[in-house]
């Protein structure tokens, strides 16, 4: 019962649960509306929120919402809008949302309300709004740059929007470049709210723009649907006083009559004010216009500035000098002036006037002279002007108005004689008077001595001026001298004595007085030897003659009257031979040696002589004689009196003289008139036979490879203290034709220091040898003889021994002074110098140390020495630098206990090698210490001091002697007084310098030159000088240092006084000239003298030309500019200034040397001729003959040398050619042959080239220039010229394509006539001759020469046509011309696709004979193969089954895939043996034979075809004979017959060839070409009875043979096959190229029938 109870109490608790109802509630956030926000722009109906709840019981909800605005679906609660929103009038939105549940058992439904602000979002709906337009400024023009303008009312721009939306941008809106005048920006006042700056960026100008209308744009900043807005802003610009008047139509001009009256009007003047916005008036007025030609008169409105331009009572003159040079025009101004209240500033503008003066015909022409007289020649030609006489006629006015006519009027005895030219002159004209008749000028008729004439000039028929002429003749020198013989000879021997009379020229002249007075001149290369009086014409002798140098000369003798008229004759002098020449031997002496017992000379010894007369004295020849010989037996010599060879007469012996040598004394006489003789001696040494010189070894090591004159040599080194008997070298030589143990040696020099002995040739030092380097020479040469046992006359061999004696360490070195002596104050500091020892070593690689030696001795000023008496350190008081010798104070000094202090330094060789023990010197050193008191003196000298009493004086060089230097100055610290007793207490450098004793200067006594100082060792000095008190009980010694200073004292001097240099023109930089090189004396020891640089030189250079060159300031190179080219043409030669300065940077203290350069320049052919004429003219008629001058054309060219030499030549003759030639050498153009027929109107142009010969040099080039020349020749006959082809030119072809349509245009045919073209004879007239076979194909124009089609033309058929074309006048006689034109037709389908070739059938015919077996007529093709684009066909297998037969096969061409656009054709291919053949044999060799096969071939088939029968001949090679050897002077060439394309065979062909009827038509052509006979192609070899029969007469010789003839025949057939092989490749491709030949082409390869043939021969024979 417990369970159920439970479970009724369980269900009751959950039924009361159920019956309460839940309110609902909005899910917060996406359901409420707490976070939405609403766009204004959202379209009404558009749905924009989902209200969303949730009932706790699971129930259906209801919604709803407040207000006008939005509606919600009460079921799903999506939200609408339902009017549009405007967030500018109400930005926010409020709503009350409600949901809505259902009630439950009963209950009450549950609503829950909430209520919302919801916020308008702005959207871009409002555009920015200008306030206040219209807007205007007012601006003056002369506002600043960058200043505001002022608008009216001020710029106000509203945006309603907010944000980015009404953030506002103001721009100006570009129109006609005005934002480049003003610039705006925005100002924000608030948000959504600007106003906008409008400011100036460029000057205003009032004149140029008064006003301006301005567009700007305001625009919101909104990312999308961006608005803008517009206004414009009219600106006025005000105008401000800153412009000058303005002329209207300036400048101005008009053209005046010269002589017009006063008040006429030339032109109207009109200025206004440049500032049109408040113009002022205008005052006009006239500038520059002095002569007061003209007025201004004005009127109108005075602020126009209009004016008149009249003229004055003051007329205009063309002929006034000012006008005339301007060239009649006048020129002033006008001055257009502001006014302000009548008042003229400065505001004012400025015009010229030109006025063009015309010319009135007012002047008359005048002469230059009323009178005129002048004397002339009475040879004067015909058309000569009269010289001397200068007459002008010169009329003022201008144009027409100056023309007159000139006429010559007779007065005495001048009709006819002279002419006046021009007849008509203009303006100022210069008049000549030209001889007319010059027969009536002769001086010897005193009638016609005097002539008198009027010049007359005249216009318009009236007479306006004349001027009187008087011609008075003149006799003149019209005679030249005349010799009475063209030629004169004379002799004269070559001993004639000077001022000897040779012979006598004459000469007469006709001419009487001075002219007729004749005076000679001699002239010629060798004149200067003779001289000629110039009243007789003698011809003397000047200077001794020599035949033998000159044995004629060639002179001209000039005759000259005192007129200056010359006449020559030549003159010849033959000098006579005379004696005076003895012969002269080649050789003062002769020597020679031969052996004991020789009988010959070998070589052969010959003595000559040389005789200089000429023929009449022997010509040369000399004679030979033994005059005297030493021998005993007499006459062992004897020579050729023609040839001087000396031979023996008997066998030559050492005892046939005293010394073992011949002497004999040979003469030399010449064959002159009387003879002269000369002798010379001749020396012949006999030697014993076999003995030769020794030779010596040497060792002297030629390291580098040079070519070592003279015999071997040795070098050694010994030491210089090396002791008598030292071994220097042994030297070693050998005997060729003896025991080298007995030569014998010598020394010739240097006996004193070496000896040598004699037997070994050991070389050793002498006993009393001097070899000590320090004393005497560092090398020796050792000359040593080596003597053989050679008897009676041994031979010697010598050397050269070089000895170097090697530096030893030995020299002690020794101090330069035996003893120092210092003076030091004892205030000296510690480590101060006192002064320096020095010692010199005289050997090279000495080392020195220095250093204090023995006990220090020292005294006290009393003299007592104060050893064992004081403990003061007196060793310690010094110290010594070990490598310098400087003695430095090394403890603290004093007076009172040590005042002398006396210590020895010694100096040691380190390096010393010989007794190093005793390599030392000393010195002994004494140091004053002087006491410092107060009371001493005291010098006052910069930088003395007690402690360091040293004064440093530094002087100049070159300081005058007896100048003071320097003044000591000291002070007496007692009585204050300066000190006046100076003495020297080392008086060493006297000789340089003295002191004052009162004054203390330092005096100068001898020259200080720097450079010689430094020469010497020091340029220092050092003294003691001691100052004394006026007592001189008290004294102070102080070091006074001397330094003597470089001086600038020395110029640069050049090591050269001019330099000379050559450079090739046209070279540029950096191209070497030639280097300079100056030196400058002055010294640089030190740093000072580095740094003043006396001693630095810098270069540079000067001279007008000094741009072209660059000189390195340094080294004094000259090298040519950067930039810069030398021209030779411009400067030839250059002369420059090379300057030298030393002390750089110093102009002050700088010295100069100044050198001259002259530069030669050489010449570059770099210039081309230039002509004279730009262009060249010339008329000739066409009658005119041959080689006729017809115009003389000059160039010249600026180079020298080939360069400039010029030469000519005809580049283009143009229609021309051959007409004309010209002289390469003058430039002189003529005619070539007759021009007749040849004249036209228009002229003929040639080219003509001036070309120089630079290129005769080598590497440099022709130039050459070129010039036009036109030559027109005058048509004399009526129809003389010839038509001639323009178009077309020889060998010119013309192209039509295929299938054109009739009438279709071909080629236009252009000629044309020299004759004028207006008359018959220059009128052309075209047509095709019917000559030719294609002359039906075309048409031609008669009159055009238009060639057109008559029939359609098929390119397959015929590509190529030929017409003959005929042009002709229609002159009397009519002339005409012929040419070919070659007409060729293209293809129609030219983009056709490539041919292609293929094998369609082939089958095998056999012939001559039946098979034995079957062949394989299978697939034949494979035994070919045939290149489908070339059309080469090959072999592809063998032939051997098919031998003497024949393939035929058809093969196939196509470039389409249409059946009707391909073609066939048959080839037959014959395969034969070479005995199926047979071969012509030529007599000639293959290299002749192969150039005539050809012809050959084609002169039988010629003869052959009328039968029927085809030949073809295979190629040529050398004949073989029967017995397989070749015949190089002969060949063969095998060959093939075929009647109606069958071959014949060997048989048959035999049978035809040698036929009597086809020998007697081919004999000819056997002779023509060497054919000797007709063989069978293959060759049979022949063997002999006899040979083999002897090859097997011994046993078993036949197995020997057998295996040679197999291995024979393995090797021939080798060789034959190779052979065939490459006979068949030639012989298959060329008759497969034969083959192929189109059927236009003839080749004497190709054949009659239609079937072409291929012969092949195969090599493999197969079975018959």
């Amino acid at each position: 019962m417990l369970l159920p109870s439970l479970m009724l109490l369980l269900l009751l608790g959950l039924s009361g649960a159920q019956l309460q109802n839940h309110p609902p509630h909005f899910v917060p956030g996406s359901g409420d509306m707490s976070r939405f926000s609403l766009s204004e722009h959202t379209p009404v109906g558009s749905p924009v929120f989902q209200l969303k709840g949730v009932d706790p019981e699971g129930g259906r909800l209801k919604y709803s919402i407040s207000g006008p605005v939005f509606s919600v679906d009460r079921e799903t609660g999506v939200v609408r809008l339902r009017q549009e929103l405007d967030r500018e009038t109400q930005d926010t939105v409020e709503v009350i949302i409600s949901i809505t549940d259902e009630g439950v058992y009963g209950t009450e439904p549950n609503t829950v309300s909430q209520r919302r602000e919801i916020p308008v979002r702005d959207y871009n709906d409002n555009q920015p709004t200008f306030y206040g337009r219209p807007y205007s400024a007012s601006v003056s023009e002369s506002l600043p740059v960058g200043a505001e303008l002022k608008v009216e009312p001020p710029i106000i721009v509203v945006d309603r929007d907010e944000g980015l939306n009404a953030e506002v941008q103001i721009r100006c809106v570009q129109e006609n470049n005005i934002c480049d005048i003003f610039e705006v920006r925005a100002v924000k006042l608030a948000d959504g709210n600007y106003t906008a700056r409008v400011a100036l960026k460029q000057q205003l100008d009032f004149e140029s723009r008064p006003s301006y209308i301005m567009t700007i744009s305001a625009s919101d900043s909104a990312l999308e649907n961006r608005l803008t807005s517009f206004a414009t802003i009219s600106i006025n610009v005000i105008d401000v006083q800153d412009q000058a008047p303005v002329f209207t139509n300036a400048p101005y001009s008009a053209t005046v009559s010269e002589n017009t009256p006063a008040g006429v009007s030339i032109l109207t003047v009109k200025a206004i004010d440049g500032d049109v916005g408040i113009p002022r008036e205008i005052f006009l007025s006239l500038e520059d216009e002095p002569f007061g030609h003209f007025e201004l008169v004005p009127f109108g409105d005075p602020k126009d500035g209009t004016a008149m331009l009249q003229t004055t009572n003051e007329p205009l003159d063309r002929e006034n000098p000012d006008i005339l040079q301007n060239g009649g025009v006048y020129v002033f101004s006008i001055r257009a002036t502001e006014l302000i209240d009548g008042a003229i500033p400065a505001e004012y503008t400025i015009t010229r006037v030109t006025i063009v003066v015309t010319d009135v015909d007012d002047h008359r022409p005048e002469f230059s002279a009323s009178n005129f007289n002048v004397s002339v020649a009475e040879n004067l030609a015909n058309g000569m002007p009269l010289p001397g006489l200068s007459i002008f006629v010169d009329d003022r006015d201008m144009g027409e108005n100056s023309r007159y006519q000139l006429k010559l009027v007779d007065v005495s005895n001048a009709a006819g004689v002279f002419g006046v030219s021009p007849t008509e002159g203009q303006a100022r004209t210069p008049v000549v008077v030209k001889v007319l008749n010059a027969s009536r000028l002769d001086y010897d008729n005193p009638a016609q001595r005097k002539f008198e004439f009027d010049l007359v000039a005249s216009s318009h028929g009236v007479e306006q001026a004349k001027a009187r002429v008087e011609v008075h003749l003149l006799d003149a020198n019209d005679n030249s001298p005349i010799f009475g013989e063209q030629t004169y000879r004379f002799t004269a021997a070559e001993n004639l004595t000077t001022d000897s009379l040779i012979g006598i020229v004459n000469a007469t002249d006709a001419d009487s007085g001075e002219f007729g007075r004749v005076q000679y001149v001699l002239k010629g290369f060798g004149a200067d030897n003779f001289y000629v009086n110039p009243e007789t014409g003698g011809i003397y002798l000047l200077r001794p003659l020599d035949y033998e140098k000159q044995s004629t000369y060639s002179l001209t003798v000039v005759a000259v009257d005192g007129g200056g008229r010359e006449s020559n004759a030549n003159l010849f002098v033959d000098v006579l031979d005379v004696n005076d020449n003895q012969p002269i031997f080649e050789s003062n002496e002769y020597s020679r040696t031969i052996r004991e017992g020789a009988a010959i000379f070998e070589p052969q010894f010959f003595v000559r002589a040389i005789d200089a007369d000429g023929p009449s004295q022997g010509n040369g020849r000399v004679k030979y004689a033994i005059v005297s010989e030493n021998s005993i037996a007499g006459n062992v010599f004897r020579i050729e009196p023609d040839s001087g060879e000396i031979t023996l007469q008997k066998a030559a012996r050492s005892m046939d003289t005293e010394r073992g040598e011949y002497e004999l004394v040979v003469s030399a006489t010449d064959f002159g008139i009387p003879p002269l003789t000369n002798t010379t001696r001749v020396l012949v040494r006999v030697g014993i036979s076999g003995n030769q010189r020794p030779i010596f070894k040497g060792h002297f090591q030629n390291v580098e490879n040079l070519p070592i004159i003279g015999p071997p040599s040795y070098r050694v080194s010994i030491p210089e203290n090396a002791v008598p008997g030292f071994n220097v070298t042994t030297v070693s030589a050998h005997d060729p034709d003896g025991l080298d143990s007995l030569l014998r040696y010598r020394i010739v020099g240097a006996n004193d220091n070496f000896q040598i002995n004699e037997l070994s040739g050991l070389i050793t030092v002498s006993p009393q040898a001097r070899i000590d380097r320090d004393l005497n020479m560092n090398s020796f040469e050792i000359i040593v003889n080596a003597v053989d046992s050679g008897t009676p006359i041994p031979e010697t061999a010598t050397t050269t021994v070089y000895v170097n004696v090697k530096d030893i360490n030995d020299e002690k070195p020794k101090f330069e002074h035996n003893s120092y002596a210092a003076y030091v104050s004892e205030r000296t500091v510690i480590g101060e110098s006192v002064l320096r020892v020095k010692a010199i070593d005289k050997d090279l690689n000495s080392r020195l140390e220095y250093s204090l030696q023995g006990p220090v001795k020292a005294t006290t000023k009393a003299g007592v020495s104060i050893t064992n008496r004081s403990s003061y350190p007196v060793e310690e008081a010094f110290r010594v630098d070990s490598q310098s010798g400087e003695i430095f104070v090394n403890s603290t000094l004093r007076h009172d206990v040590a005042a002398i202090i006396i210590f020895t330094v010694v100096v040691r060789d380190l390096n010393a090698e010989v007794d190093p023990e005793l390599q030392v010197d000393t010195t002994e050193v004494t140091v004053y210490v002087q006491s410092f008191k107060d009371k001493d003196p005291v010098f006052k000298n910069p930088g003395w001091s007690s402690s360091r009493p040293v004064v440093h004086i530094n002087v100049k060089e070159e300081m005058p002697i007896d100048s003071a230097l320097f003044i000591l100055q000291a002070e007496d610290p007692v009585t204050e007084q300066a000190i006046t007793s100076f003495e020297l207490v080392e008086p060493k450098e006297l000789e340089y310098f003295q002191i004052s004793e009162r004054t203390g200067e330092i005096i100068l006594k001898k020259r200080l030159d720097y450079e010689a100082l430094a020469e010497i060792g020091s340029t220092q000095f050092e003294l003691q000088v001691r100052a004394n008190s006026a007592d001189r009980q008290r004294s102070t010694i102080s070091r006074l240092n001397i330094t003597v200073e470089n001086v600038n004292d020395n110029s640069p001097i050049f090591e050269q006084s001019s330099y000379h240099a050559t450079i090739i023109e046209n070279k540029g930089y950096p191209e070497p000239v030639i280097q300079v090189k100056a030196q400058d004396k002055d010294a640089a020891l030190n740093e000072r003298d580095e740094r003043l640089g006396y001693h630095k030189i810098i270069y540079s250079l000067q001279g007008e030309y000094a741009m072209l060159f660059e000189i390195n300031n340094l080294t004094g190179q000259i090298v040519v500019a950067r930039n810069q080219t030398i021209d030779r043409e411009r400067t030839p030669t250059i002369r420059l200034q090379v300057k030298a300065e030393d002390s750089p940077g110093k102009p002050t203290d700088a010295k100069q040397s100044v050198v001259e350069l002259l530069i030669d320049v050489l010449d570059v052919n770099d210039n081309a001729p230039e002509f004279s004429k730009k262009l060249y003219s010339t008329v000739i008629p066409e009658n005119a003959l041959k080689m006729e001058n017809v115009l003389q054309i000059e160039a010249s060219d600026a180079d020298e040398g080939p360069g400039g030499e010029v030469r000519y030549e005809l580049v283009n003759e143009g229609d021309a050619n051959g007409l004309f030639s010209i002289n390469a050498q003058n430039g002189l153009l003529s005619t070539r042959r007759n021009l007749t027929g040849k004249g036209r109107a228009e002229a003929y142009v040639l080219i003509v080239r001036a070309q120089d010969n630079g290129n005769q040099v080598p590497k440099q080039p022709t130039l050459s220039t070129d010039v036009e020349v036109r030559i027109f020749i005058g048509d004399v006959s009526a129809n003389d010229g010839v038509p001639f082809f323009v178009a077309p030119r020889v060998g010119q072809r013309a192209n039509v394509t295929e299938n054109a349509a009739i009438g279709a245009p071909v080629f236009q045919v252009i000629a044309s006539d020299p004759d004028d073209e207006n008359t018959p004879s220059g009128t052309i007239t075209y047509r095709i001759l019917p000559d030719t076979p294609d002359a039906e194909s075309f048409a031609i124009d008669t009159h055009t020469g238009l060639i057109t089609t008559r029939q359609p033309l098929d390119r397959e058929e015929k590509s190529m046509y030929k017409v003959l074309l005929e042009i002709s006048d229609n002159g009397q006689p009519k002339q005409s011309l012929t040419r070919i034109l070659q007409i060729e037709a293209s293809d129609a389908d030219a983009e056709a696709a490539p041919i292609s070739l293929s094998i369609m059938n082939v089958t095998f015919v056999p012939q001559f004979y039946k098979r034995s077996r079957k062949l394989a007529t299978g697939n034949l093709q494979s035994l070919f193969t045939l290149n489908n684009r070339t059309g080469e066909l090959r072999t592809g297998g063998s032939f051997a089954d098919y031998v003497d037969g024949y393939f035929l096969m058809r093969i196939c061409a196509n470039n389409s895939v249409k059946a009707k656009r391909q073609t066939h054709s048959n080839i037959k291919v014959f395969v034969i043996r070479d005995k199926s053949l047979l071969k012509f044999v030529f007599a000639r060799p293959p290299n002749e034979i192969q150039h005539n096969i050809r012809p050959f071939q084609a002169q039988l088939q010629k003869k052959l075809k009328p039968l029927g029968l085809e030949l073809h001949v295979l190629d040529t090679q050398v004949f073989t004979r029967a017995d397989m050897s070749l015949d190089f002077t002969a060949t063969s060439s095998c060959f093939q017959m075929f009647r109606n394309g069958a071959a014949l065979s060997l048989s048959e062909m035999q049978k035809l060839m040698n036929s009597k009827e086809l020998r007697h038509e081919l004999i000819d052509i056997y002779a023509a070409y060497g054919v000797s006979d007709l063989e069978s192609c293959s060759v049979r070899r022949t063997h002999t009875a006899a040979l083999f029969g002897n090859m097997l007469m011994s046993a078993g010789s036949w197995l020997v043979i057998l295996a040679a003839l197999i291995g024979i025949a393995a090797l021939v057939s080798l060789c034959a096959a190779c052979c065939l092989k490459k006979k068949f490749k030639r012989h298959s491709k060329r008759s497969l190229q034969a083959s192929l030949r189109t059927p236009t082409e003839h080749t004497p390869t190709s054949y009659s029938y239609s079937m072409p043939a291929v012969l092949y021969s195969e090599p493999i024979y197969g079975p018959l």
